[in-house]
């Protein structure tokens, strides 16, 4: 039988201001040392351990571990099959600058509880930590972003602001749904669109999934993939779909259209070629 195989990855993700480190450990162990950065830890598989203010906690799969800035700690395995993890180095900086978007606040928040078990919103973060591996549009990473730390801030974060509850933003709203639409295909950051609504970004998210019933940037997603195929009912090269309607290269394309319907761009145009029934709908 095949040992573990231990690895460690450390990278700059595509949103500045949060490093991403990927790695099973089996024999290493780290020594004491700090970031100076908050660390969001999410525990896949296996078991680590890590010493921190004065103790020993043990991290299993579903949990996070939250170490504060400037705080030491330790880590390693704690079983023979070694420790899976994915950690989100997150600067002071864009921290001061999630809580403003949140709460329109600065003061800083601290982690109480090293290790907190939370499946559900582990999801979350999973999603978040794979938008920043890969390319994605700036605002879906800004969007999971705020989603994420706001989650976390509320259940497991200790601060003196509050994040405010939703209200129905109909005008904001409208307008937004608006310039989505008409910009479909384009980069759009959560500044430009706070600005046109007049709200915060996080408050501007809220209000729009509580109507419209998707965050943002999954509904421009919508439009580029509704445009898109259309667009396949056409001689155009699958490569000019992709770069017109907003998608990063014809990768991108075939993988985010596949998860919305099931088979490739190529399997829709031809149906009867790939060995597919499937019946064009209007859209």
């Amino acid at each position: 039988m095949n040992a573990p195989v231990e690895f460690a990855q450390l990278w700059q993700s595509n949103l500045p201001g949060i490093e991403l480190f990927n790695a099973r450990l089996v024999h290493h162990a780290f020594a004491k040392h700090m970031h100076e950065e908050y660390t969001i830890g999410i525990n896949q598989a296996g078991e680590g351990c890590f010493s921190y203010r004065g103790n020993t906690w043990h991290a299993y799969p579903g949990s996070f571990n939250l170490i504060n800035p400037g705080e030491v700690h330790t880590g390693q395995a704690a079983a023979t099959a070694g420790w899976t993890f994915r950690n989100l180095y997150i600067t002071v900086t864009l921290m001061e600058q999630v809580l403003t978007q949140l709460s329109g606040g600065r003061s800083l928040p601290h982690f109480s509880a090293p290790v907190v078990h939370d499946p559900a919103l582990q999801t979350i973060f999973h999603t978040l930590f794979r938008s920043l591996s890969k390319p994605t549009s700036l605002l879906t990473c800004q969007s999971l972003l705020l989603e994420g730390i706001s989650r976390l801030l509320l259940q497991y974060g200790v601060s003196d602001q509050q994040v405010r509850s939703p209200k129905p933003e109909t005008r904001a709203v409208t307008l937004i749904r608006a310039y989505l639409e008409a910009h479909y295909a384009e980069p759009i950051t959560i500044e430009t669109l706070a600005q046109l609504a007049s709200l915060s970004p996080y408050y501007l998210i809220r209000s729009f999934q509580q109507q419209v019933g998707l965050p943002p940037h999954q509904y421009q997603r919508h439009w580029q993939l509704m445009h898109a195929k259309r667009s396949l009912r056409t001689t155009k090269p699958l490569a000019e779909i992709a770069a017109e309607h907003g998608f990063y290269d014809q990768s991108h394309f075939n993988r985010i259209f596949k998860r919305a319907f099931g088979i490739t761009p190529g399997q829709y145009r031809n149906p009867i070629h790939q060995g597919n029934s499937v019946q064009y709908e209007n859209v």
